[in-house]
């Protein structure tokens, strides 16, 4: 043997005892008893469930790296509870039982109740998972010790992936409830885990042993065999006792055909308890139907010589046994064992029996009725199939082979409600009272109505639950069937006593056998059922009806308003029309078309205050003009919105002839009233409600909203009454409250759509009771229009209402000479959420109605809109009746419109000329828009098109502007438009969230224009650490700003409040929001949405503890992307209270606006600000600048907040900044002092960590600016030019005087000369005398760093920089080797992915149409997108397929979202080869015709699913690309980076580039690094790649957070090799530049500084921190060991095997090596642990199994477990 094979053998053998010893651990701890403690009622808790774990070992066991998951089927098999057992043990076979508090002492760790579910459930146990398992992870197998999977039903589940990943090939365990009478467990009764047939049921012994009864307490050992599970479902159906005709009939549910090998029928003498006859039913199986008959009935498949049952004296009992443990004989004594199923009968009960207390413990017998017996009368199951349960056995006419009749015996349930809207369908059950009927064996079977088949059944198992305590049970449509009824069809329902399995989809066995209730529906007389379906299952049909805006449904009734009192089984004449009323009494019992006209009524006209007394008060009802609707059944109520209160009124007659009804005083002048009421005021003011509801006054006594009975609702108020916001929301509207008016002769009056309970639709009007309301036209304006003739064209109507209804209304287009040449009636039509609604070409964003012509705007012309006016309106301009706003214009310059266009404006200015002023924008897409000048007037400006998006209108508009917008004038009463509110003047303008003590002096103030209206504002506050949700919601409807244009809203403690604060101003992190829209829009706790954002008039975020974690999702929410949080700290004033306070800007949604200082609520803000300087610089120290540093002072105050205040360090030779510092979030220290300096600056604590040498030498300037506008902040820092604009201070330093560069800031003084002879060491600059701009004011000093400066010579202290982000790296595309290739993929983006593509490379020309694109699923393996493509690849060589949003794509996919983020593939084929796959229908994944590919998912956790897509499409050795959404702050994309198709190491995480170059690596800039753990072992990282990739991972996660998550990733560091010694990594890091290189490269050093150890697949490996390159010097000292326990003494012994086995071999060599030397031949050279220069790939100590691909150094980040 030679030494290189002894050298295999050593590492073979501790190889094996390595995996040894992970095996004996794995394998030491099981689950070894579960309770999930199953309940018959859901109401009831799981109060003593637990978990028990089991130690096999002699010694403690730890548990740590153990965790337990429970996994649950019906939530897809994705876990719902995690439990890492880290500080946890178990003593020598000892038990840790996790469970609740009601089992102490027994447990270990406590949990909450009912979290051992139980439905199809998993409990898994994992040691040394790589990846933690997290809540809604889906199951794995990885890491798997054992597992145990049970269901409380014995039934057969179509999915079965808890099954399939934990145990393959097994079955879950049946929890039986009916076990025992008490509680039980199941109990592990061996030790073999993972293996089902290792438990029993059992009584629970949590903390104990299990008790295995015919098995040994101490020793467990395997259970036989179980019980089949086709044979397990075989029950005793029927027995006949009659001796002539007697038979016993056993049922396996339907199924059929199952097979009864081993199966023994045996009865038993209820006197001896002996077995006197018995029958082996081995070589049979039921029929085809499910039944076996044994007897002399001529039916039956088995002939017995002789069945003798025991006289009808007594009881007797027929048992089902599969012998497993016992011997079944014709002697044999009762016994349960091996007991299938059991059933005692006979005629006297009062005869003592064993068979009676052991079979059917705590039961009734059923016994025989000797007259029914004698009447061919058998017993039979009539109610399920639970075993050794008598309860669900009848008397019954004999049925052997058949199925039972139970007609004599069916549950007193019935059909009460059926409802078949488009969008729910239900049925609903009636118990008529009884209560908690059970439907556990009741089968629902929905028949085609023409044919008679079976369409749809579903089983009312105990799943569902019985009927609760109010008597009824709804069945809604799932997901089997959609839509229980289509449209067009009629149908057929049955409820049958019977099993589903009878009941086969498609089958024709309709059958009134069994059947409880039934009925038969349809649509309409055009759609009857076949006579044969009416005659069995009822006559007439019931036909459908359809209400606008209500849900109708058929019921049974007796009168109005009521349920039935009695059921009248399959009688169609008990049902009538009524509101749907799921789970309630039927409502509403009426004739369909008197339901129809009642459903138009609408409230009209409502008179709620006059001037002095309230006695003429009325509301007026209308019915659409139908006239003499009957009013029965029909009640008024009147709400109180301020305290739970209703009063309702009854109403009766009918409307009259013109359809109007008036409720009212008699005081009501010239009008007959129809329902007197007496008294006046007896309309509240406010806010309140008035609605019309089905019913009588007795169902409306509380303030409970009847949703489901009303009619029709108006919520109003008055300008002075308090606003309810949740009031308005339970009449299912989030529309505002309609404002009323004390004024006399007005009224609230219905006008502008008669929509049921549409606020938006009233208006103040004349009083006109019993007559047409006097409607004005609606406030709606032309709000942006596009007739620029360049293919998209429109017009965009706004109204200041959202929702807006928009009858009655007509857009008029009018051309050059004022001929109409088109009308658009927008009946119907409704502005959007926003108040927008668009007209306009196809093309045209989210246009509501769609012009197909082309130009159909003309070019020069008036656009109207009029109100109310004919279908035949006049075809020129002359008649203005009915015109609400009108606006002329060209597009063509010099043409102009006729006079009689002009005359519609009412300024009659001249119109807009859009073509000349395109050409001074430089913007094809321009629109005219509504805006507001400098004046507040309302005008018409140009913009560029935003359609169903506010106005782009310029900050800054001359009053001089042309106006050509004209308010029409109605013939009842003037109207004018008024100017538009310009919103953007509302702000946030000081905020108080955290005052001492008790919070008692809380405010917000708002600033805006003096005395102007709130209307429609919303204030909402967000809490950031409940995921951003909403706590408190003001609306500001109804209020004011002051004189002094301030809004004060506080606590009552502060002086001067205007509105009271509810609710404390929480302290942060949190935000706060102004919306410009209605507070029905928002909803406590919920978040800020995306698409609200465009309302935001203002926001802010703050917090007041430094340690807040910035919350970047709200932040980005309230458009405050970029910004950092405000901080107020309360001991910024530790005497006094504090604000945050905006002094620096009305610039809104702009945190550097605020700053903190003195509480001003009411007045103007305190805008003196705490004086912060330059204190102290040290711009050059010896050697390398690792020292340097600039302290900044606020005079000793302590607690400055710094957002407002920015650095600049300017160049002296070109005046230019070359460092820009914001300091955002940051303060001063206790003392006053901030401190910015390079990492080697000693004694203090540096707030920002700046890198080496970032203060230059000098001559140059550091400069202290207060406030940067955001304008300047666009500018980049390098341009940025010296300025005395906002300077606070600075300091001029160098080693001689420059004057050009003292006159920009600090002119007539003289720079500081920085002398290094100056003092013995370092020196700093240092202030001495505290004013700011004095160079004179600083001397040189020693160094003082955090500390008060020595200026007994010169000295002072704080501040930090923050790292510059790393930049992008720069793409390095090779040339490609393959026609076309996957470049760049999006898959997943921060909220909803609208931007998603996928980006391909190749030639410029490239044909795309001889390409599909092929979207895969790892789930199914199959694809659910074929794509062929089209185009031509432009002439970048890039092709974009993505969504519209998108620019530029060149294959547009129409939905948002088409790329699924978990788990898939992209894949590109080559049509001709590869054409099938778009004829077929989801086709299964293929490599035939595959151009390239990649597979990936955006979780560690799930790439195990993806095996199939990686061995099909990926080349060897590629694994499934992470997405991780982590990598960038913003959104990332996965990269190409190398040429290599079908391989996942050509890609990295990037920034997203569509139809640009990559951002990739570049490897000019590398540099060698190396990583050596002290405590691995060398073989096992050599040949396990992903502890190195895991490894990798961790370094650049540090290094990515240390530069502010600057989008470093581990695509940028290669691995080169593995070397021994212990290990040491050996890698190369990258970068785009030199600059970057350096600065990753000190953060790898940080790294290996103050990391000691790292944790990898659980286990810690402790970092070299003596070395970060040239690891290995060939002098590696020994580590001392530490002394193991439990498993690790496993590991100590295999590691001293080692050893030994190491010195045997070593010795020999030594040996041999002189040996042969002495010889004259060495025939071998002697291992190297280590090689620095060895790159050739050719070290035997490097990878194992051959040297790994890098011509891709770049390899993304990778999954571990692919």
């Amino acid at each position: 043997m030679t030494m290189k094979n002894s050298r295999i053998n050593l590492y073979s053998i501790c190889l094996i005892l390595i995996i040894l010893q992970h095996s004996l651990a794995r394998a030491v701890v099981v689950i070894n008893e579960v309770e999930p403690n199953i309940q018959q009622h859901p109401q009831q808790h799981d109060f003593t469930e637990f978990v028990e774990l089991y130690n096999t070992e002699n010694g403690t066991q730890s548990l740590s790296n153990y965790t337990i998951v429970f996994y649950s089927q019906t939530s897809n098999a994705t876990a719902y509870y995690v439990k890492e057992l880290d500080n946890y043990s178990i003593g020598p076979h000892g038990y840790f039982v996790i469970g609740t508090s009601h089992l102490n002492p027994n447990i270990n760790f406590a949990k909450v109740k009912d979290n051992i579910q139980n439905g199809l459930v998993a409990i898994a146990l994992y040691y040394n998972l790589s990846m933690p398992i997290r809540k809604d992870d889906i199951v794995t197998n990885l890491s798997l010790v054992d597992a145990v999977v049970y269901h409380k039903y014995n039934e057969t589940y179509e999915k079965r992936d808890v099954i399939d990943t934990l145990i393959p090939g097994q079955d879950f365990i049946y929890e039986d409830s009916n076990f025992s009478s008490g509680e039980e467990s199941i109990r592990r009764c061996g030790l073999i885990p993972l293996k089902q047939n290792q438990f029993v049921l059992g009584p629970p012994t949590p903390g104990s042993a299990n008790n295995c009864s015919v098995v040994s307490k101490a020793t467990p050992t395997a259970m036989p065999t179980t019980t089949p599970k086709a044979i397990a479902n075989i029950v005793i159906n029927e027995i006949n006792i009659e001796n002539n005709r007697s038979y016993i009939e056993l049922y396996d549910g339907g199924r059929g055909n199952t097979s009864l090998d081993g199966a023994f029928l045996v009865l038993f003498d209820g006197n001896t308890s002996a077995a006197y006859w018995y029958w082996n039913l081995t070589g049979h199986k039921t029929d085809r139907n499910g039944y076996f008959v044994v007897g002399r009935f001529n039916t039956s498949q088995y002939e017995s010589p002789q069945i003798v049952l025991k006289p009808q004296f007594g009881l007797n009992a027929v048992a089902l046994y599969y012998p497993q443990s016992i011997t079944v004989n014709s002697t044999m004594m009762l016994t349960t064992q091996d007991l299938l199923d059991a059933l005692v009968y006979g005629q006297n009960p009062n005869i003592s029996s064993t068979l009676y207390s052991l079979l059917l413990p705590n039961q009734k017998v059923p016994l025989e009725d000797q007259m029914k017996i004698n009447a061919d009368h058998s017993v039979g199951r009539c109610f399920g199939l639970k075993k050794r349960f008598t309860a669900g056995y009848r008397q019954m006419p004999l049925t052997p082979g058949r199925e039972n009749d139970c007609s004599g015996s069916l549950p007193n349930i019935g059909i009460n409600e059926v409802y078949t809207d488009e969008n729910m369908q239900f049925l609903e059950l009636y118990d008529e009272g009884s209560g908690f009927d059970h439907l556990n064996d009741i089968t629902l079977v929905v028949f085609d109505g023409e044919m008679g088949k079976v369409v749809y059944s579903k089983k009312l198992n105990a799943k569902m639950s019985a009927s609760n305590s109010t008597d009824f049970f709804v069945i809604k449509s799932d997901s089997k069937i959609s839509r229980l009824f289509t449209e067009g069809h009629s149908y057929a329902i049955g409820l049958y006593l019977s099993p589903q399995m009878r009941w086969q989809v498609g089958t024709s066995i309709m059958s009134s056998k069994n059947l409880i209730d039934s009925i038969v529906y349809g649509w309409n007389t055009d759609t009857i059922a076949s006579k044969q379906v009416t005659d069995v299952l009822g006559n007439p049909q019931i036909n459908a009806t359809t209400i606008p805006n209500f849900n109708v449904s058929v019921g049974r009734c007796q009168g109005e308003m009521t349920q039935s009192h009695n059921m009248m089984h399959r009688n169609m004449s008990s049902y009538m029309w009524g509101l749907a009323s799921p789970g309630e009494p039927n409502r509403i019992c009426k004739d369909r078309e008197l339901l129809l006209q009642q459903s138009k009524l609408r409230i009209n006209e409502v008179d709620v205050n006059q001037p002095g007394h309230d006695y003429e008060e009325f509301i007026e009802l209308y019915d659409g003009g139908q006239g003499h609707v009957p009013l029965d059944g029909i009640t008024l109520v009147l709400y109180d919105g301020a305290r739970p209160k209703a009063i309702a009124y009854s109403l009766g007659n009918a409307t009259n002839t013109e359809g109007y009804y008036i409720i009212g005083s008699s005081n009501v002048r010239n009008v007959a009233i129809d329902t007197l009421i007496s008294g006046p005021h007896w309309i509240q003011n406010g806010h309140d409600a008035v609605a019309i509801h089905w019913g009588y006054n007795t169902s409306f006594s509380s303030s409970m909203v009847e949703t489901s009975t009303l009619i029709d609702a108006v919520v109003y108020k008055f300008l002075s009454r308090k606003v309810y916001p949740e009031f308005t929301k339970k009449f299912g509207t989030l529309q505002n409250p309609v404002i009323g008016s004390a004024k006399a002769n007005t009224s609230i009056s219905r006008c502008y759509s008669t929509d049921r309970v549409d606020l938006n639709a009233f208006t103040l009007t004349y009083l006109t009771p019993k007559k047409p309301n006097m409607c004005p036209p609606p406030v709606i304006f032309i709000n942006e229009f596009d007739a620029n003739q360049i293919g998209v064209e429109f017009i965009e109507i706004s109204s200041k209402k959202t929702h807006f209804p928009l009858s009655k209304v007509s857009i008029i287009l009018y051309n050059g000479t004022g001929d109409m040449y088109r009308k658009i009636d927008l009946d119907g039509a409704r502005t959007d959420a926003h108040g927008y609604y668009v007209v306009g070409t196809a093309n045209v964003e989210k246009v509501d109605k769609i012009v197909n012509i082309t130009g159909w705007l003309e070019a020069a012309g008036a656009i109207a809109l009029y109100y109310g006016i004919s279908k035949q309106h006049p075809a020129s301009v002359s008649s203005q009746g009915g015109l609400i706003v009108a606006v002329t214009y060209s597009v063509v310059k010099g043409h102009n419109v006729s006079q009689s266009l002009l005359q519609l404006s009412s300024r009659n200015k001249t119109q807009l000329d859009i073509m000349k002023k395109s050409k001074l924008l430089g913007h094809e897409s321009q629109s005219v828009s509504r805006c507001t000048n400098d004046n507040g007037e309302t005008v018409y400006n140009f913009t560029q098109d935003t359609p169903k998006k506010p106005n782009n209108c310029p900050t800054s508009i001359s009053s001089t502007t042309p106006v050509t917008t004209s308010p029409g004038a109605p013939s009842t009463q003037p109207s004018t438009v008024s100017p538009q509110l310009k919103y953007s003047e509302f702000f946030i303008n000081e905020v108080n969230p955290d005052s001492p003590g008790h919070d008692i002096s809380e405010y917000l103030e708002l600033a805006g224009p003096v005395n102007a209206s709130l209307d429609n504002l919303t204030l909402v506050f967000y809490n950031a650490n409940q995921e951003n949700k909403a706590y408190y919601i003001l609306d500001l409807t109804g209020y004011r700003m002051d004189s002094n244009g301030l809004f004060l809203i506080g606590s009552p403690n502060v002086k001067g409040v205007q509105l009271e604060l509810k609710e404390h101003i929480q302290n942060g992190p949190d935000g706060i929001a102004l919306y410009n829209k209605s507070s029905s829009f928002f909803s406590l706790y919920t978040p800020p949405k995306q698409e609200d954002s465009v309302y935001i008039l203002d926001s802010m975020v703050y917090t007041n503890s430094r340690n807040s974690v910035k919350p970047r999702s709200l932040m980005s929410l309230l458009s405050l992307e970029q910004q950092e949080m405000i901080l107020e700290d309360d001991r910024f004033n530790q005497s006094h209270d504090e604000s945050i306070s905006r002094c620096f800007s009305n610039l809104t949604s702009f945190q550097t606006a605020f700053v903190v200082t003195h509480m001003t609520p009411g007045k103007p803000n305190n805008c003196v600000l705490r004086k912060i300087l330059i204190n102290e610089v040290n711009a050059d120290t010896p050697g390398y600048d690792k020292a340097e540093y600039i302290e900044l002072y606020d005079g000793g105050y302590g607690y400055s907040p710094l957002n407002h205040l920015t650095l600049v360090l300017f160049n002296g030779n070109d005046g230019k900044a070359y460092l820009c510092i914001p300091f955002g979030f940051n303060q001063t220290d206790k003392d006053g002092f901030f401190l910015i300096g390079g990492p080697n600056v000693t004694n203090a604590h540096l707030t920002i960590i700046a890198p080496e040498g970032f203060v230059q030498n000098g001559p140059d300037a550091i400069a202290l600016y207060q406030f940067v506008s955001p304008e300047s902040m666009k500018t980049p820092c390098k341009d940025r030019n010296m300025t005395q604009e906002g300077l606070v201070d600075a300091v001029i330093y160098g080693s001689k005087q420059m004057d050009s560069l003292m006159n920009k800031l600090l002119p007539n003084q003289k720079i500081i000369l920085e002398d290094k002879k100056h003092l013995t060491g370092d020196e700093s600059i240092s202030r001495c005398v505290f004013q700011e701009l004095t160079n004179s004011a600083f001397k040189l000093s020693y160094l003082t760093p955090g500390k008060a400066n020595n200026c007994s010579i010169s000295n002072e202290t704080v501040t930090t920089l923050p790292t510059p982000r790393m930049s992008t790296p720069s793409p390095t595309l090779p040339k490609v080797d393959y026609d076309i290739l996957i470049n760049e993929i999006n898959t997943d983006q921060p909220g909803p992915d609208l931007a998603e593509f996928i980006e391909i490379k190749g030639p410029a020309g490239k044909d795309m149409s001889k390409v599909i694109l092929v979207l895969y699923a790892a789930h199914d393996n199959k694809a659910y997108n074929v794509t062929r493509l089209q185009n031509k690849i432009k002439a970048s060589g890039l092709y974009v397929v993505g969504t519209k949003s998108i620019k530029d794509a060149d294959f547009e996919q129409k939905f948002a979202g088409f790329l699924y983020n978990t788990n898939r593939a992209v894949a590109l084929y080559d049509y001709d080869r590869a054409k099938a796959l778009l004829s077929q229908k989801n086709p299964h994944v293929t490599s035939t015709g595959l151009i390239d590919a990649l597979v990936y998912s955006n979780h560690y956790s799930f790439t195990e699913q993806t095996q199939t897509l990686v061995k099909t499409l990926m080349t060897n050795g590629s694994k499934t690309f992470i997405e991780d959404s982590s990598f960038l702050k913003g959104d990332e994309t996965i990269n190409r980076c190398s040429n290599q198709s079908r391989t996942s190491s050509a890609f990295v995480l990037s920034l997203k580039t569509p139809g640009r170059e990559n951002h990739c690596p570049k490897y000019p800039h590398g540099r060698k690094i190396q990583l050596r753990l002290k405590n691995a072992d060398c073989n096992e990282w050599k040949t396990n790649r992903t502890l190195v990739e895991l490894a990798v991972v961790q370094i650049a996660l540090y290094i990515n957070n240390r530069c502010n998550k600057c989008g470093f990733s581990s695509g940028y560091i290669k691995i080169e090799k593995v070397m021994c010694g212990s290990v040491v990594l050996d890698l190369t890091i990258t970068a785009s530049n030199k600059t970057q290189l350096d600065e990753v490269h000190g953060y790898y050093k940080n790294f290996i500084n103050y990391t000691k150890t790292i944790k990898i697949e659980g286990k810690s490996f402790e970092v070299d921190q003596t070395c970060f390159v040239s690891c290995i010097d060939g002098n590696v000292r020994p580590r001392k060991g530490k002394k193991k326990s439990g498993v690790d003494a496993v590991g100590i012994g295999v590691g001293v095997t080692c050893a030994v086995l190491f010195l045997i071999i070593f010795a020999i060599t030594i040996l041999v090596y002189w040996r042969k030397k002495r010889h004259g031949a060495l025939g071998f050279e002697l291992t190297r642990f280590h090689d620095d220069d060895d790159d050739d790939g050719h070290d035997a100590d490097d990878w194992t199994g051959g040297k790994p691909s890098f011509e891709n150094p770049l390899y993304g980040k990778l999954s571990s477990s692919d």
